[in-house]
């Protein structure tokens, strides 16, 4: 009888101390941030709009970090599934890799890769957009680098003293190539 008086006491015991345990566990979590570790990544059409959702809702700082950690993971160990995630994560975040590599990857996979249409279609209009973003980003790199230009020319004239019709047209060259910025802001946004 004695004995099991002591298992049941020990058994009590042990329960106390787990719930206990698991007392001071949820009470450290709520005076600790949650860290954000790599995701589990498939390529399941649920799990990758689960991922965009949870990377939109992020501070930028931590979907930077979960961009250079799937970065990271794609180049130690290529897989499809990170893939996908960079593809998504890309149009939220320039920390996800660099769009041709992303696009060219993207390319290559096999139709066995994809596991359904659906996935096919996700990944389509991924890439579409991937595509738009980068030739808009060289777009404008490309204007900023003729304004900057204009800009050098326009200085260095105005100050070496020339003459006033040089000086004119280059400030209508500026004045186009502005121009051509501001509609090329509004077709960006517009679309």
């Amino acid at each position: 009888m004695q004995s099991l008086f002591m298992r049941v006491l020990t058994l009590i015991a042990s329960l106390l101390v787990i719930s206990g345990c698991a007392e001071v566990d949820s009470s450290v979590r709520e005076h600790f941030p949650t860290i954000h570790s790599t995701p589990v990544v498939h390529s399941d059409i649920d799990e990758l709009l689960e991922f965009g959702n949870n990377l939109a809702n992020m501070t930028t700082a931590s979907r930077s970090e979960t961009c250079r950690s799937l970065v990271k993971r794609q180049k130690d160990e290529p897989e499809i599934g990170v893939l996908l995630h960079l593809m998504v994560g890309r149009l939220l975040s320039d920390a996800c890799g660099d769009i041709p590599k992303i696009l060219d990857e993207i390319a290559g996979i096999p139709p066995s890769g994809l596991s359904d249409e659906r996935m096919r279609h996700l990944v389509a209009i991924n890439t579409e957009a991937l595509k738009r973003i980068n030739s808009a980003s060289k777009r404008l790199g490309s204007l900023e680098r003729k304004q900057k230009t204009v800009q050098n020319v326009l200085e260095t004239k105005d100050a070496t003293g020339s003459k006033k019709e040089e000086s004119r047209l280059l400030r209508e060259k500026l004045e186009a190539i502005r121009s051509m910025e501001k509609q090329l802001d509004e077709t960006s946004e517009g679309k």
